[in-house]
């Protein structure tokens, strides 16, 4: 079996998204790169396994789940079209925690990213990392959908200020979310920095974000840029773990609403999540954080022993 020419005739089989396609892709491809690493030309499930081990090294429980469940449906393919033994019969996924891998900050450090921020919002590109910074705490959109903002979707609806997005998963922009006053102030002030002539149009508009320019052009911010923005900021006011990145702040956004008495429900609303449950953990983890159960047990064993030692 020619696997590359195997994958390249199941991604054109295939009736999904093409952003869904390209991730379907590098998985795939992955999984070829390796057995030809290891000169395999006809792949057992042995192989499937050892890949699965090996991925296991280098990337989280979710990863390998997702790539995983593409094999699976690769091979259950293969097998339809009478092409390849599936392989991926009976190999057990990886179990994935029910929790977030990216902690939330507190208020107090919220504000100084803010503030770190903002002393940066000196020229065009501090601005625009500034207005990502005040966007992403304030409404708790995903840095994908920073990436796809245009311009025009700025808008007004019954007297306030939104930004239309298109969501995970979406194929339309039929979502917003509402930007506070600040929130609009500092994309207006990046905005006002902008030649507007000098914006490259793509096939999804005139992007909000915008990269340096370049030959006096700027494009669209990838989300790669953005996410590198935001953890250089976070970084700045001492946040260097791999537990915080851009969508921490996404996290920090529900947190914060929860302390401030928003509802489960209120919250949910905001985050647009499908199932209430996924919002319940941001709950747990808002009680975990407000605890003091270790510092009871603390006391309890350090505290009443100095006791007992000065008697």
């Amino acid at each position: 079996m020619n696997i590359n020419d195997e994958i390249a005739n199941y991604l054109s089989y295939i009736d999904l998204k093409e952003n869904t396609k390209i991730g379907y892709k590098n998985i795939l491809y992955s999984f070829a790169k390796f057995l030809e690493k290891r000169q395999v030309l006809e792949p057992t499930r042995n192989d499937l396994l050892a890949f699965k081990e090996f991925s296991l090294k280098h990337l989280g429980s979710a990863s390998v789940q997702k790539y995983i469940v593409v094999l699976r449906g690769f091979f259950k393919h293969l097998k339809f079209m009478g092409v390849y033994d599936d392989i991926s019969y009976q190999v057990r996924g990886c179990k994935v925690e029910t929790t977030f891998k990216r902690m939330p900050l507190s208020i107090k450090d919220s504000i100084k990213l803010l503030n770190k921020a903002k002393k940066k919002a000196v020229n065009e590109i501090g601005k625009r990392d500034y207005a990502l910074a005040v966007l992403f705490l304030t409404t708790g959109i995903r840095s994908i959908e920073a990436e796809r903002a245009n311009i025009d979707d700025i808008d007004n609806v019954q007297g306030e200020a939104v930004l239309h997005i298109q969501g995970k998963g979406r194929d339309s922009k039929a979502e917003f979310v509402k930007l506070s006053e600040e929130t609009f102030c500092a994309i207006q002030e990046y905005l006002a920095t902008i030649d507007t002539n000098s914006i490259a149009d793509d096939d999804r508009g005139t992007p909000l974000f915008l990269t340096k320019p370049k030959n006096g052009i700027r494009k669209r911010l990838s989300t790669k840029m953005i996410r590198t923005q935001i953890k250089d900021l976070l970084i700045s006011i001492g946040y260097n773990s791999r537990a915080y990145s851009v969508h921490s702040l996404r996290h920090t956004f529900a947190t914060t609403a929860l302390l401030q008495g928003a509802s489960i429900l209120q919250t949910q609303e905001a985050l647009r999540h499908k199932n209430i449950s996924t919002t319940q953990i941001y709950s747990h983890m808002v009680e975990g954080l407000g605890s003091n159960t270790n510092q009871l047990v603390s006391d309890a064993l350090f505290k009443s022993k100095k006791g007992q030692e000065n008697k």
